[in-house]
Protein backbone atom coordinates (compact mmCIF):
# COMPACT_ATOMS: atom_id res chain seq x y z
CA UNK A 1 0.00 0.00 0.00
CA UNK A 2 1.34 3.47 -1.03
CA UNK A 3 0.45 6.94 -0.07
CA UNK A 4 0.47 10.02 -1.07
CA UNK A 5 0.79 13.00 1.23
CA UNK A 6 -0.28 16.51 -0.08
CA UNK A 7 1.25 19.33 1.99
CA UNK A 8 -0.58 22.60 1.22
CA UNK A 9 1.67 25.37 2.05
CA UNK A 10 1.30 29.24 2.21
CA UNK A 11 4.37 31.55 3.58
CA UNK A 12 5.87 29.01 5.83
CA UNK A 13 9.28 29.30 5.37
CA UNK A 14 9.97 28.88 8.86
CA UNK A 15 7.91 25.57 9.60
CA UNK A 16 7.92 23.94 6.26
CA UNK A 17 11.14 22.14 6.29
CA UNK A 18 10.74 20.61 9.46
CA UNK A 19 6.87 19.35 7.87
CA UNK A 20 8.43 17.83 4.87
CA UNK A 21 11.11 16.02 6.90
CA UNK A 22 8.78 14.45 9.51
CA UNK A 23 7.03 13.18 6.45
CA UNK A 24 10.16 11.77 4.85
CA UNK A 25 11.24 10.33 7.96
CA UNK A 26 8.57 7.97 8.51
CA UNK A 27 9.10 4.20 9.42
CA UNK A 28 6.69 3.75 6.73
CA UNK A 29 8.67 5.01 3.43
CA UNK A 30 6.19 3.48 0.89
CA UNK A 31 5.33 7.13 -0.02
CA UNK A 32 4.93 10.27 -2.28
CA UNK A 33 5.29 13.96 -0.77
CA UNK A 34 3.27 16.43 -3.13
CA UNK A 35 3.70 20.30 -1.48
CA UNK A 36 1.37 22.38 -2.78
CA UNK A 37 2.53 26.12 -2.66
CA UNK A 38 -0.47 28.28 -2.51
CA UNK A 39 1.36 31.43 -3.92
CA UNK A 40 4.02 32.14 -1.01
CA UNK A 41 5.68 34.98 -1.25
CA UNK A 42 8.41 34.43 1.30
CA UNK A 43 11.63 31.50 0.52
CA UNK A 44 9.30 28.98 0.60
CA UNK A 45 10.19 27.38 -3.10
CA UNK A 46 13.83 27.66 -2.35
CA UNK A 47 14.22 25.64 1.07
CA UNK A 48 11.53 22.60 -0.08
CA UNK A 49 13.48 22.58 -3.50
CA UNK A 50 16.86 22.26 -1.11
CA UNK A 51 15.42 19.03 0.43
CA UNK A 52 17.15 15.80 -2.31
CA UNK A 53 14.22 13.37 -1.98
CA UNK A 54 13.26 11.78 -5.30
CA UNK A 55 9.96 11.13 -3.14
CA UNK A 56 9.42 14.71 -2.90
CA UNK A 57 7.07 17.06 -5.66
CA UNK A 58 6.61 20.48 -5.68
CA UNK A 59 3.86 22.29 -7.60
CA UNK A 60 2.97 25.97 -7.31
CA UNK A 61 -0.84 27.22 -7.83
CA UNK A 62 -1.17 29.98 -9.87
CA UNK A 63 -2.55 32.70 -7.23
CA UNK A 64 -3.53 31.98 -3.56
CA UNK A 65 -6.79 30.33 -3.72
CA UNK A 66 -7.28 28.37 0.14
CA UNK A 67 -6.02 25.75 2.46
CA UNK A 68 -8.72 23.56 0.79
CA UNK A 69 -8.33 24.07 -3.21
CA UNK A 70 -4.72 23.65 -2.33
CA UNK A 71 -4.93 20.13 -1.17
CA UNK A 72 -7.90 19.16 -3.94
CA UNK A 73 -5.18 20.26 -6.40
CA UNK A 74 -2.61 18.21 -4.78
CA UNK A 75 -4.86 15.11 -4.71
CA UNK A 76 -5.27 15.35 -8.93
CA UNK A 77 -1.24 14.68 -8.76
CA UNK A 78 -1.60 11.84 -6.76
CA UNK A 79 -0.06 8.82 -7.46
CA UNK A 80 -1.34 6.19 -5.05
CA UNK A 81 -4.51 4.75 -3.72
CA UNK A 82 -4.29 6.00 -0.40
CA UNK A 83 -4.09 10.09 0.54
CA UNK A 84 -2.77 11.74 3.88
CA UNK A 85 -2.61 15.40 4.25
CA UNK A 86 -0.12 17.43 6.28
CA UNK A 87 0.03 20.71 7.11
CA UNK A 88 2.95 22.93 6.87
CA UNK A 89 3.43 24.07 10.34
CA UNK A 90 2.71 20.17 12.07
CA UNK A 91 5.17 17.57 12.98
CA UNK A 92 4.35 13.74 12.43
CA UNK A 93 5.77 11.47 14.81
CA UNK A 94 8.21 8.64 13.13
CA UNK A 95 5.41 5.91 12.95
CA UNK A 96 2.26 7.42 12.48
CA UNK A 97 1.63 6.28 8.64
CA UNK A 98 3.33 2.26 9.69
CA UNK A 99 0.45 2.74 12.80
CA UNK A 100 -2.22 3.65 10.42
CA UNK A 101 -1.65 1.97 7.58
CA UNK A 102 -1.65 -1.60 9.48
CA UNK A 103 -5.34 -0.13 10.96
CA UNK A 104 -6.11 0.00 7.47
CA UNK A 105 -5.22 -3.37 6.81
CA UNK A 106 -7.03 -4.85 10.11
CA UNK A 107 -10.18 -3.07 8.76
CA UNK A 108 -10.14 -3.17 5.20
CA UNK A 109 -13.61 -1.91 4.91
CA UNK A 110 -12.90 1.44 6.21
CA UNK A 111 -12.95 4.30 4.71
CA UNK A 112 -10.51 6.25 6.22
CA UNK A 113 -7.97 5.78 9.20
CA UNK A 114 -6.96 8.42 11.63
CA UNK A 115 -5.17 9.22 14.72
CA UNK A 116 -5.03 10.84 17.84
CA UNK A 117 -2.91 13.95 18.18
CA UNK A 118 -1.83 16.98 20.27
CA UNK A 119 -2.76 20.27 19.87
CA UNK A 120 -0.40 23.52 21.04
CA UNK A 121 -1.23 26.87 21.22
CA UNK A 122 -0.66 29.62 23.59
CA UNK A 123 -3.50 28.33 25.90
CA UNK A 124 -1.19 25.28 26.54
CA UNK A 125 -1.32 21.84 25.08
CA UNK A 126 -4.05 19.39 24.64
CA UNK A 127 -5.49 15.57 23.21
CA UNK A 128 -7.47 15.47 20.36
CA UNK A 129 -9.37 13.39 20.74
CA UNK A 130 -10.52 14.03 24.32
CA UNK A 131 -9.03 11.32 26.53
CA UNK A 132 -12.74 10.86 27.98
CA UNK A 133 -13.97 9.34 24.48
CA UNK A 134 -13.24 5.58 24.13
CA UNK A 135 -12.09 3.70 20.71
CA UNK A 136 -16.12 2.54 20.95
CA UNK A 137 -17.15 5.77 20.41
CA UNK A 138 -14.51 6.98 18.09
CA UNK A 139 -14.62 4.34 15.82
CA UNK A 140 -16.97 2.48 13.14
CA UNK A 141 -20.07 3.90 12.57
CA UNK A 142 -19.38 7.51 13.97
CA UNK A 143 -21.79 9.81 11.68
CA UNK A 144 -23.61 11.25 14.61
CA UNK A 145 -20.62 11.48 16.80
CA UNK A 146 -18.94 13.72 14.02
CA UNK A 147 -21.67 15.59 13.76
CA UNK A 148 -21.43 16.91 17.34
CA UNK A 149 -17.70 16.71 17.60
CA UNK A 150 -14.97 18.14 15.83
CA UNK A 151 -12.26 15.47 16.28
CA UNK A 152 -10.00 14.62 13.46
CA UNK A 153 -8.02 17.19 11.66
CA UNK A 154 -6.76 17.16 8.27
CA UNK A 155 -3.27 15.66 9.17
CA UNK A 156 -4.59 12.65 10.88
CA UNK A 157 -6.33 11.94 7.59
CA UNK A 158 -5.25 8.46 5.90
CA UNK A 159 -8.03 7.85 3.29
CA UNK A 160 -8.77 6.01 0.13
CA UNK A 161 -8.19 8.50 -2.67
CA UNK A 162 -11.34 6.65 -4.40
CA UNK A 163 -13.80 7.54 -1.78
CA UNK A 164 -11.93 11.44 -1.34
CA UNK A 165 -13.15 12.06 -5.25
CA UNK A 166 -16.49 10.02 -4.83
CA UNK A 167 -17.25 12.89 -1.50
CA UNK A 168 -16.01 15.61 -3.90
CA UNK A 169 -13.37 16.42 -1.84
CA UNK A 170 -12.66 19.64 0.35
CA UNK A 171 -15.61 22.12 -0.15
CA UNK A 172 -13.25 25.51 -0.62
CA UNK A 173 -16.33 27.78 -0.56
CA UNK A 174 -16.26 27.17 3.41
CA UNK A 175 -14.51 29.94 5.02
CA UNK A 176 -13.30 27.08 8.18
CA UNK A 177 -13.74 23.81 9.08
CA UNK A 178 -13.61 22.35 5.60
CA UNK A 179 -11.84 19.55 7.13
CA UNK A 180 -14.58 18.32 9.60
CA UNK A 181 -16.86 18.95 6.63
CA UNK A 182 -15.22 16.38 4.31
CA UNK A 183 -14.85 13.70 7.33
CA UNK A 184 -18.46 14.03 7.72
CA UNK A 185 -18.87 13.19 4.09
CA UNK A 186 -16.26 10.26 4.36
CA UNK A 187 -18.26 8.93 7.55
CA UNK A 188 -22.01 8.79 5.37
CA UNK A 189 -20.09 6.56 3.13
CA UNK A 190 -18.44 3.79 5.29
CA UNK A 191 -17.05 2.83 8.35
CA UNK A 192 -13.78 4.63 9.83
CA UNK A 193 -11.28 3.22 11.87
CA UNK A 194 -9.05 5.02 14.64
CA UNK A 195 -5.42 4.34 15.83
CA UNK A 196 -5.61 5.09 19.50
CA UNK A 197 -2.38 7.00 20.15
CA UNK A 198 -0.72 10.46 19.52
CA UNK A 199 1.14 10.36 16.37
CA UNK A 200 1.46 14.03 15.41
CA UNK A 201 1.64 17.73 16.43
CA UNK A 202 -0.26 20.52 15.61
CA UNK A 203 0.54 24.03 15.79
CA UNK A 204 -1.73 26.99 15.83
CA UNK A 205 0.51 29.64 13.83
CA UNK A 206 -0.72 33.33 13.27
CA UNK A 207 -2.69 33.34 9.88
CA UNK A 208 -3.94 30.28 9.78
CA UNK A 209 -7.58 30.24 9.02
CA UNK A 210 -8.90 28.28 12.11
CA UNK A 211 -7.36 31.43 14.14
CA UNK A 212 -10.20 33.39 13.35
CA UNK A 213 -13.21 32.90 15.05
CA UNK A 214 -15.31 34.49 13.18
CA UNK A 215 -14.59 32.37 10.30
CA UNK A 216 -14.90 29.44 12.59
CA UNK A 217 -18.23 30.05 13.45
CA UNK A 218 -19.38 31.16 10.03
CA UNK A 219 -17.99 27.68 9.06
CA UNK A 220 -19.37 26.15 12.15
CA UNK A 221 -23.10 27.21 11.59
CA UNK A 222 -23.20 26.56 7.97
CA UNK A 223 -22.34 23.23 8.77
CA UNK A 224 -25.59 23.01 11.13
CA UNK A 225 -27.58 24.02 8.63
CA UNK A 226 -26.57 21.65 5.68
CA UNK A 227 -26.39 18.85 7.46
CA UNK A 228 -29.97 19.87 9.43
CA UNK A 229 -32.24 16.93 8.27
CA UNK A 230 -29.33 14.79 9.88
CA UNK A 231 -29.38 16.37 12.74
CA UNK A 232 -32.53 16.94 13.51
CA UNK A 233 -32.85 12.79 12.79
CA UNK A 234 -30.82 12.35 15.41
CA UNK A 235 -32.12 14.13 17.80
CA UNK A 236 -28.86 16.52 18.19
CA UNK A 237 -30.15 19.73 17.35
CA UNK A 238 -30.31 21.37 21.38
CA UNK A 239 -27.10 19.27 22.16
CA UNK A 240 -25.06 21.10 19.41
CA UNK A 241 -26.92 24.68 19.27
CA UNK A 242 -26.20 24.73 23.28
CA UNK A 243 -22.29 23.86 22.85
CA UNK A 244 -21.73 26.28 20.38
CA UNK A 245 -23.96 28.75 22.12
CA UNK A 246 -21.85 28.53 25.32
CA UNK A 247 -18.74 28.38 23.07
CA UNK A 248 -19.55 31.80 21.88
CA UNK A 249 -20.62 33.13 25.21
CA UNK A 250 -17.13 32.62 26.45
CA UNK A 251 -15.69 34.53 23.41
CA UNK A 252 -18.42 37.27 23.86
CA UNK A 253 -19.64 36.61 20.11
CA UNK A 254 -23.42 34.66 21.43
CA UNK A 255 -25.46 37.43 19.60
CA UNK A 256 -22.67 37.41 16.31
CA UNK A 257 -23.55 33.86 16.39
CA UNK A 258 -27.05 33.13 16.92
CA UNK A 259 -27.21 35.77 14.24
CA UNK A 260 -25.12 33.76 11.97
CA UNK A 261 -26.97 30.45 12.49
CA UNK A 262 -30.28 32.09 12.07
CA UNK A 263 -29.27 33.38 8.73
CA UNK A 264 -27.27 30.02 7.36
CA UNK A 265 -30.46 28.35 8.37
CA UNK A 266 -32.73 30.78 6.57
CA UNK A 267 -30.33 30.41 3.57
CA UNK A 268 -30.29 26.63 3.41
CA UNK A 269 -34.15 26.90 3.58
CA UNK A 270 -34.13 29.53 0.58
CA UNK A 271 -35.74 32.40 2.95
Amino acid sequence: MYVSVIIPTYNREKTIKRSIESVLEQSYDKLEVIVVDDGSTDATEEIVSGIKDERLRYIRMESNSGVAKARNAGVTYAKHELIAFQDSDDCWRKDKLEKQIKRFKEKPEAVLVYCAYEHHSEEGTRRIPDIRYTKEILEGDIYPYLLQNNSIGAPAILMKKACFENIGGFDPSYPALEDWELVLKAAKTGSIAYVDEVLLDAYRSGGGVSSSLNNYYKGRCRMIAEYMDDIQKYGLFDRIAAVLFEHAEKNELLEYVKNTLILALAQKKGI
